[in-house]
């Protein structure tokens, strides 16, 4: 499974931290967004049709979206004083919140029925009996006070207080009316707490549809974000179940934010997979590594219930998805880089025995070594996940020799049909960009047969580094 640095380098966190959401309890689901396994299809789908529903609402009713997501802005997390009732006596505070909760229960129920929305585990009612207990005065103003009605003692005590009152502001006071004033706060007080103490055993009864609530308002409110996210970018709902793995037009925003903010595009990739070994080749700086992160943000995000950012999307369940990227030093077990990286690809690889499904993507694995033992690692990695029957593989390399043994051969095409001397004019112009600007990142689908292209010549041509030098260079 992607851990937490993983998920911020693919853009994972970028897409949570962009999903607007207005409640405590929407924010937490977002903060650790459930990966739906096989045995969970189902509660999957339902998630995908909540969205569906939602993004129609949205675009076809958004007066009424926009009154709902007032009503859900105000909302606080109340659970932990929920969960205390018949343990302990709430404050009067903590009861304010669980009337203000029930008022917004009243509001929200019928908004969300406005909608005509039918979303699968979300149920949002109103409890008119719990209110009635907590406001017995039937005020429903978003303020707490314990009710006379609530206590014919507590009555009588404020009103023989309210009589002291007025005799001392009407005497200027003595010591005789402070010491009766004194004694009847403290008895309000003792009577206050039993009143509180008998409301709370009394509202412990709707303990759990108060939580239920709570609980609906969190997936109301993170399928409306997501919904709502999928409408500002153009995302798809994935078909999660399919017996192929593809995706046509993939984009990752926080990359195409990056570039866009470079005055740059964002070039889509569209892969297909099959079980087995699919390679991905091309040149340093070439976007390989672009591709991978691509693929893996959108798989995540499939398998989390989210939409995806592509035009075309379908996968089948997937158990795990797995990513062995970056520098992998690990400085207090004294491993080097390449150390770190064989390690954790054995961890990786004994994790993924026993699982159904599994999507592993590998980028340069095996850069940590000589060239000549680094391809024979790679190609080592794509014949066994070609023998393994349960795995989805990526592998993205400039090493030769490995695209002959893949399903599929996809290539970037780097430089290869740039126009060289425009290059170099606009490199020795001192354009930081222009390597960018003539570079294709396009993702093309191409013969097993085919080698990666070799770009570091015309690279290094470009960047006008010594001829004395490159005259050296006997790449044929």
């Amino acid at each position: 499974m992607l851990d937490t640095k993983q998920l911020s380098e693919i853009g994972f966190r970028w897409v949570t931290d962009n999903t607007e959401l207005l409640t405590p309890y929407g924010q937490e689901l977002a903060r650790r967004p459930h990966f739906y396994k096989a045995e969970e299809a189902d509660a999957l789908r339902t998630e995908q049709d909540n969205m569906r529903e939602l993004m129609r609402a949205v675009l076809a009713n958004g007066d009424e979206v926009n009154a709902l997501m007032r009503l859900l802005m105000p909302v606080k997390d109340i659970r932990r004083s929920i969960s205390a009732l018949a343990e302990r006596t709430l404050t009067e505070v903590e009861l304010f919140e669980v009337k203000r909760f029930l008022l917004q229960l009243e509001l929200m129920a019928p908004q969300l029925k406005k909608l005509g929305t039918k979303l699968g585990g979300v149920s949002i009612t109103a409890m008119p009996k719990a209110l009635d207990l907590i406001d017995p005065d039937g005020t429903r103003s978003p303020s707490f006070y314990v009710s006379d009605r609530l206590s014919k003692r507590l009555s009588a005590i404020r009103a023989e207080r309210r009589k002291v009152d007025e005799e001392m502001r009407r005497s200027g006071g003595s010591e005789e009316l402070s010491i009766v004033r004194t004694r009847l706060a403290a008895e309000e007080e003792e009577e206050n707490a039993r009143v509180r103490t008998e409301l709370c055993e009394k509202l412990a009864a709707y303990r759990e549809e108060l939580l239920e609530n709570a609980a609906s308002i969190g997936r109301l409110d993170f399928a409306l974000g997501k919904a709502r996210l999928a409408i500002k970018y153009g995302a798809v709902i994935p078909e999660v179940g399919a017996r192929t793995l593809a995706f046509e037009g993939m984009t990752n925003p926080r990359i195409a934010e990056a570039l866009a903010d470079k005055g740059r595009r964002f070039v889509p990739v569209s892969l297909e997979l099959t079980r087995g070994a699919v390679v991905i080749t091309g040149a340093n700086m070439g976007g390989k590594s672009v591709a991978i992160k691509t693929l893996a943000l959108n798989a995540m995000l499939a398998m989390c219930g989210f939409a995806v950012f592509a035009e075309r999307a379908e996968l089948p369940v997937l158990d795990d998805i797995f990513l062995l990227s970056e520098d992998r030093e690990d400085a207090m077990s004294g491993l080097s880089s390449f150390g770190g990286e064989m390690k954790a690809f054995d961890g990786m690889l004994r994790a993924t025995e026993d699982k159904n499904t599994v999507l592993v993507l590998l980028d340069e694995f095996a850069r940590g070594t000589n060239p000549h033992e680094g391809a024979a690692l790679v190609r080592a990695a794509a014949r066994l996940f070609n023998a393994r029957s349960n795995a989805y593989s990526v592998i993205a390399t400039h090493f030769d020799g490995v695209a002959k043994l893949a399903r599929r051969h996809y290539q970037v095409a780097g430089l290869r049909n740039a126009d060289q001397e425009s290059l170099k004019a606009q490199m020795k112009s001192g354009s930081a960009d222009a390597l960018a600007r003539f570079m294709d990142y396009g993702l093309y689908p191409v013969s097993p047969d085919e080698e990666p292209p070799r770009d570091a010549v015309t690279i290094i041509r470009a960047l006008g580094v010594s001829d004395e030098f490159t005259k050296l260079i006997d790449i044929l």
